[in-house]
Protein backbone atom coordinates (compact mmCIF):
# COMPACT_ATOMS: atom_id res chain seq x y z
CA UNK A 1 0.00 0.00 0.00
CA UNK A 2 1.37 3.77 -0.95
CA UNK A 3 1.53 6.47 1.38
CA UNK A 4 2.33 9.85 1.79
CA UNK A 5 2.23 10.38 -1.65
CA UNK A 6 1.23 14.22 -0.85
CA UNK A 7 4.34 15.07 0.66
CA UNK A 8 7.39 12.87 -0.60
CA UNK A 9 10.55 13.02 1.13
CA UNK A 10 8.90 15.74 3.88
CA UNK A 11 8.83 18.57 1.49
CA UNK A 12 6.39 20.37 1.95
CA UNK A 13 6.03 22.62 5.10
CA UNK A 14 3.75 21.06 7.14
CA UNK A 15 2.84 22.95 10.50
CA UNK A 16 0.65 21.57 13.68
CA UNK A 17 -0.98 24.07 15.82
CA UNK A 18 -0.21 22.83 19.52
CA UNK A 19 -1.96 25.51 21.74
CA UNK A 20 -3.89 22.67 23.01
CA UNK A 21 -1.25 20.17 23.78
CA UNK A 22 0.78 23.15 25.39
CA UNK A 23 -1.62 24.34 27.55
CA UNK A 24 -2.63 20.87 29.12
CA UNK A 25 1.46 20.26 29.56
CA UNK A 26 1.85 23.39 31.50
CA UNK A 27 -1.16 22.52 33.91
CA UNK A 28 0.60 19.24 34.09
CA UNK A 29 3.67 20.54 35.04
CA UNK A 30 3.26 23.74 36.83
CA UNK A 31 0.00 23.06 38.76
CA UNK A 32 0.57 22.10 41.97
CA UNK A 33 4.12 23.31 42.10
CA UNK A 34 4.91 24.23 45.67
CA UNK A 35 7.73 26.01 48.44
CA UNK A 36 8.06 26.46 51.81
CA UNK A 37 9.79 28.19 54.28
CA UNK A 38 9.63 28.71 58.23
CA UNK A 39 6.60 30.98 58.12
CA UNK A 40 6.12 31.27 54.14
CA UNK A 41 4.07 28.59 51.73
CA UNK A 42 3.31 29.09 47.92
CA UNK A 43 1.61 27.14 45.18
CA UNK A 44 0.29 27.40 41.99
CA UNK A 45 -3.33 26.70 41.55
CA UNK A 46 -4.01 26.99 38.07
CA UNK A 47 -2.78 28.30 34.88
CA UNK A 48 -4.98 31.70 35.13
CA UNK A 49 -4.15 32.65 31.46
CA UNK A 50 -2.50 31.42 28.24
CA UNK A 51 -2.00 33.52 25.40
CA UNK A 52 0.29 33.26 21.92
CA UNK A 53 1.01 30.95 19.68
CA UNK A 54 2.71 27.27 19.49
CA UNK A 55 3.49 25.58 16.86
CA UNK A 56 5.79 22.54 15.82
CA UNK A 57 6.51 22.59 11.79
CA UNK A 58 8.65 20.45 9.12
CA UNK A 59 9.92 21.38 6.20
CA UNK A 60 12.68 19.53 4.03
CA UNK A 61 12.71 16.93 6.53
CA UNK A 62 13.67 19.08 10.05
CA UNK A 63 11.56 19.43 12.18
CA UNK A 64 11.54 22.73 14.90
CA UNK A 65 9.27 24.83 17.03
CA UNK A 66 8.04 28.19 16.91
CA UNK A 67 6.70 29.70 19.98
CA UNK A 68 5.69 32.78 21.95
CA UNK A 69 3.39 32.33 25.09
CA UNK A 70 2.27 34.99 27.86
CA UNK A 71 1.11 32.75 30.66
CA UNK A 72 -0.12 33.15 34.23
CA UNK A 73 -0.10 31.41 37.44
CA UNK A 74 -2.56 31.50 40.15
CA UNK A 75 -0.86 31.16 43.12
CA UNK A 76 -1.84 31.47 46.80
CA UNK A 77 -0.07 30.95 50.27
CA UNK A 78 0.47 32.25 53.76
CA UNK A 79 2.71 34.07 55.46
CA UNK A 80 2.40 33.30 59.04
CA UNK A 81 -1.29 33.08 59.38
CA UNK A 82 -2.58 35.50 56.86
CA UNK A 83 -4.23 33.81 53.62
CA UNK A 84 -2.68 34.92 50.33
CA UNK A 85 -3.38 35.02 46.68
CA UNK A 86 -2.28 36.55 43.63
CA UNK A 87 -0.43 35.54 40.27
CA UNK A 88 2.97 35.01 38.57
CA UNK A 89 3.18 36.70 34.71
CA UNK A 90 5.79 35.62 32.22
CA UNK A 91 5.38 37.75 29.20
CA UNK A 92 7.05 35.91 27.05
CA UNK A 93 8.44 32.61 26.09
CA UNK A 94 9.71 31.90 23.52
CA UNK A 95 11.24 29.11 21.07
CA UNK A 96 14.54 31.34 21.29
CA UNK A 97 14.36 33.11 25.44
CA UNK A 98 17.44 31.59 26.94
CA UNK A 99 16.70 30.44 30.91
CA UNK A 100 18.33 33.74 32.07
CA UNK A 101 16.38 35.74 29.81
CA UNK A 102 12.75 35.07 31.37
CA UNK A 103 10.99 37.74 32.48
CA UNK A 104 8.42 36.80 35.83
CA UNK A 105 5.55 39.83 37.51
CA UNK A 106 4.92 38.80 40.77
CA UNK A 107 1.30 40.53 42.09
CA UNK A 108 -0.19 40.06 45.39
CA UNK A 109 -3.43 41.17 46.44
CA UNK A 110 -3.78 43.57 48.08
CA UNK A 111 -0.34 43.65 48.95
CA UNK A 112 1.16 45.03 52.26
CA UNK A 113 4.59 44.78 54.14
CA UNK A 114 3.47 41.62 56.20
CA UNK A 115 2.56 39.68 52.97
CA UNK A 116 6.17 40.97 51.36
CA UNK A 117 7.95 37.86 52.96
CA UNK A 118 5.99 35.85 50.04
CA UNK A 119 7.86 37.23 46.86
CA UNK A 120 10.63 36.17 48.82
CA UNK A 121 9.89 32.70 48.61
CA UNK A 122 8.82 33.04 45.07
CA UNK A 123 11.46 34.37 44.01
CA UNK A 124 14.48 32.38 45.64
CA UNK A 125 12.73 28.96 45.74
CA UNK A 126 9.75 28.62 43.40
CA UNK A 127 10.84 30.66 40.28
CA UNK A 128 14.14 28.72 39.64
CA UNK A 129 11.93 25.50 39.80
CA UNK A 130 9.98 27.01 37.06
CA UNK A 131 12.78 27.92 35.19
CA UNK A 132 14.14 24.28 35.44
CA UNK A 133 11.04 23.04 33.49
CA UNK A 134 10.90 25.56 31.06
CA UNK A 135 13.56 24.59 29.78
CA UNK A 136 12.55 21.07 28.86
CA UNK A 137 9.11 22.51 27.10
CA UNK A 138 10.82 22.69 23.22
CA UNK A 139 12.14 19.23 23.58
CA UNK A 140 9.21 17.90 24.77
CA UNK A 141 6.82 19.94 22.68
CA UNK A 142 8.97 18.30 19.58
CA UNK A 143 9.40 14.96 20.76
CA UNK A 144 5.62 14.86 21.36
CA UNK A 145 4.38 16.29 17.79
CA UNK A 146 6.57 15.04 15.42
CA UNK A 147 4.93 12.38 14.76
CA UNK A 148 1.96 14.38 13.14
CA UNK A 149 4.27 16.57 10.84
CA UNK A 150 6.92 14.35 9.97
CA UNK A 151 6.88 11.28 7.72
CA UNK A 152 9.67 8.66 9.01
CA UNK A 153 11.73 7.12 5.61
CA UNK A 154 10.74 4.28 5.98
CA UNK A 155 6.87 4.80 6.08
CA UNK A 156 7.57 6.07 2.36
CA UNK A 157 6.36 2.93 0.99
CA UNK A 158 6.17 2.81 -2.94
CA UNK A 159 7.67 6.31 -3.42
CA UNK A 160 11.29 7.45 -4.24
CA UNK A 161 13.18 8.92 -0.86
CA UNK A 162 15.80 11.19 -1.05
CA UNK A 163 19.17 10.12 -0.34
CA UNK A 164 22.35 11.30 -0.55
CA UNK A 165 25.26 10.27 -2.93
CA UNK A 166 28.80 9.52 -2.36
CA UNK A 167 31.74 6.66 -2.96
CA UNK A 168 29.89 4.01 -1.46
CA UNK A 169 29.88 0.54 -1.40
CA UNK A 170 26.34 -0.34 -0.75
CA UNK A 171 25.82 2.01 2.51
CA UNK A 172 25.83 5.74 3.58
CA UNK A 173 25.90 7.57 6.62
CA UNK A 174 24.93 11.28 7.49
CA UNK A 175 25.70 13.76 9.71
CA UNK A 176 22.90 12.53 12.05
CA UNK A 177 23.85 8.78 12.07
CA UNK A 178 20.24 8.59 10.50
CA UNK A 179 21.40 5.63 7.90
CA UNK A 180 23.96 3.22 9.12
CA UNK A 181 26.18 2.55 5.87
CA UNK A 182 29.78 1.91 5.19
CA UNK A 183 31.89 4.85 3.19
CA UNK A 184 34.84 4.07 1.17
CA UNK A 185 37.34 6.61 2.25
CA UNK A 186 40.48 7.58 -0.12
CA UNK A 187 43.36 8.42 0.86
CA UNK A 188 45.30 10.18 4.00
CA UNK A 189 43.54 12.16 6.46
CA UNK A 190 44.88 15.71 5.17
CA UNK A 191 41.96 16.91 3.48
CA UNK A 192 40.84 20.69 4.75
CA UNK A 193 37.37 22.02 4.16
CA UNK A 194 35.87 25.60 4.43
CA UNK A 195 32.51 26.46 4.48
CA UNK A 196 30.97 30.26 4.60
CA UNK A 197 27.32 31.55 5.72
CA UNK A 198 25.72 34.60 6.61
CA UNK A 199 23.28 35.14 9.17
CA UNK A 200 21.25 38.10 10.24
CA UNK A 201 21.74 38.45 13.86
CA UNK A 202 24.83 39.79 15.92
CA UNK A 203 27.96 38.03 16.59
CA UNK A 204 27.45 37.76 20.39
CA UNK A 205 23.68 35.86 19.29
CA UNK A 206 25.58 33.25 17.15
CA UNK A 207 28.34 32.74 19.26
CA UNK A 208 25.37 31.77 22.09
CA UNK A 209 23.34 29.67 19.48
CA UNK A 210 26.50 26.75 19.13
CA UNK A 211 27.12 27.06 22.99
CA UNK A 212 23.80 27.60 24.93
CA UNK A 213 22.82 24.20 25.69
CA UNK A 214 19.02 25.08 25.39
CA UNK A 215 19.74 26.40 22.00
CA UNK A 216 22.02 23.29 20.69
CA UNK A 217 18.68 21.21 21.71
CA UNK A 218 16.63 23.48 19.60
CA UNK A 219 18.48 23.77 16.33
CA UNK A 220 19.34 20.34 16.74
CA UNK A 221 15.65 19.56 17.19
CA UNK A 222 17.38 16.06 19.68
CA UNK A 223 16.98 15.98 23.07
CA UNK A 224 20.45 13.91 22.62
CA UNK A 225 22.21 17.23 21.89
CA UNK A 226 24.43 18.60 24.99
CA UNK A 227 27.25 20.93 24.82
CA UNK A 228 29.52 21.98 28.10
CA UNK A 229 30.18 25.87 26.82
CA UNK A 230 33.97 25.98 28.54
CA UNK A 231 37.43 25.10 26.97
CA UNK A 232 37.80 21.11 27.40
CA UNK A 233 34.08 20.95 27.86
CA UNK A 234 32.68 18.23 25.72
CA UNK A 235 29.67 17.99 23.04
CA UNK A 236 27.21 15.74 21.34
CA UNK A 237 24.73 16.59 18.72
CA UNK A 238 22.27 13.77 17.68
CA UNK A 239 24.39 10.87 19.32
CA UNK A 240 26.63 11.15 16.24
CA UNK A 241 28.80 13.92 16.32
CA UNK A 242 31.43 13.98 19.13
CA UNK A 243 33.97 16.05 20.82
CA UNK A 244 35.33 18.78 22.81
CA UNK A 245 35.84 22.35 23.03
CA UNK A 246 39.87 23.32 22.84
CA UNK A 247 39.32 27.30 23.12
CA UNK A 248 37.07 29.87 23.24
CA UNK A 249 37.25 33.63 22.14
CA UNK A 250 33.80 35.36 23.29
CA UNK A 251 31.83 36.59 20.15
CA UNK A 252 34.91 35.89 17.80
CA UNK A 253 35.65 31.82 17.89
CA UNK A 254 35.22 28.42 18.40
CA UNK A 255 37.64 25.78 18.18
CA UNK A 256 36.86 22.68 18.36
CA UNK A 257 38.15 18.75 18.14
CA UNK A 258 35.34 17.12 16.28
CA UNK A 259 34.67 13.51 15.21
CA UNK A 260 31.61 11.77 14.12
CA UNK A 261 30.97 7.48 15.16
CA UNK A 262 32.39 6.56 11.38
CA UNK A 263 35.68 7.72 12.01
CA UNK A 264 38.54 5.21 13.43
CA UNK A 265 38.69 5.30 16.95
CA UNK A 266 40.38 8.44 18.66
CA UNK A 267 40.55 10.29 15.11
CA UNK A 268 39.51 13.94 15.40
CA UNK A 269 39.19 16.72 13.11
CA UNK A 270 40.04 20.66 13.98
CA UNK A 271 37.30 22.74 13.76
CA UNK A 272 37.08 26.35 14.03
CA UNK A 273 34.21 28.57 13.97
CA UNK A 274 35.02 32.36 13.38
CA UNK A 275 32.29 35.28 13.64
CA UNK A 276 32.58 38.74 11.79
CA UNK A 277 30.20 40.97 12.45
CA UNK A 278 29.24 42.84 9.92
CA UNK A 279 26.55 46.57 10.05
CA UNK A 280 23.57 44.10 9.57
CA UNK A 281 24.80 40.38 9.67
CA UNK A 282 27.14 37.87 10.54
CA UNK A 283 29.76 36.02 8.20
CA UNK A 284 30.41 32.83 10.05
CA UNK A 285 33.19 30.83 8.80
CA UNK A 286 33.83 27.09 9.35
CA UNK A 287 37.76 26.15 8.90
CA UNK A 288 38.09 22.24 8.84
CA UNK A 289 41.18 20.24 8.28
CA UNK A 290 41.77 16.62 9.41
CA UNK A 291 39.38 14.80 6.66
CA UNK A 292 39.88 12.44 3.87
CA UNK A 293 37.59 11.43 1.46
CA UNK A 294 34.87 11.08 0.61
CA UNK A 295 34.52 12.88 4.23
CA UNK A 296 35.36 16.00 3.09
CA UNK A 297 32.47 16.77 0.21
CA UNK A 298 30.39 15.25 2.71
CA UNK A 299 31.00 17.33 5.41
CA UNK A 300 31.24 20.62 3.90
CA UNK A 301 27.34 19.94 2.86
CA UNK A 302 26.86 18.98 6.08
CA UNK A 303 27.83 21.80 7.75
CA UNK A 304 24.71 23.59 5.52
CA UNK A 305 22.15 20.91 5.94
CA UNK A 306 23.07 19.96 9.48
CA UNK A 307 23.86 23.34 11.29
CA UNK A 308 23.12 26.36 8.91
CA UNK A 309 19.89 25.76 7.77
CA UNK A 310 18.39 24.31 10.99
CA UNK A 311 19.79 27.28 13.00
CA UNK A 312 18.20 30.30 10.34
CA UNK A 313 14.82 28.44 10.49
CA UNK A 314 14.47 27.81 14.39
CA UNK A 315 15.53 31.31 15.15
CA UNK A 316 14.81 33.21 11.72
CA UNK A 317 17.83 34.59 11.36
CA UNK A 318 18.56 33.86 7.02
CA UNK A 319 17.70 32.37 4.16
CA UNK A 320 17.71 28.43 3.71
CA UNK A 321 20.15 27.68 0.91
Amino acid sequence: MTTNWKNVNNWHWVEKNCIPWAKEYFKNTFVGLKEESDNCSVEITEIKKFNGDVDVNQRKGKVFAIYDIDCDFAIKGKVNDIDIKGKINIPEIAHDTEEDEYVFDITIENENSEKRPIKDLIRKQLVPKIKSKLVNFQGDLIKSNTGDVYIPPEKMTGHPVNTTTNIVIDKQSNEKGETKKEIVSLGSWNKSITVKDEFFTSAHELYSIFLNPNKVKAWTRSGASMIEPKENGKFNFWGNVSGYITKLVPDESISLKWRIKEFPENHYTDVTLSFVQESDRVVLTVNQSGLKIPYDEQVKSNWTNYYFNPIKTTFGIGLVL
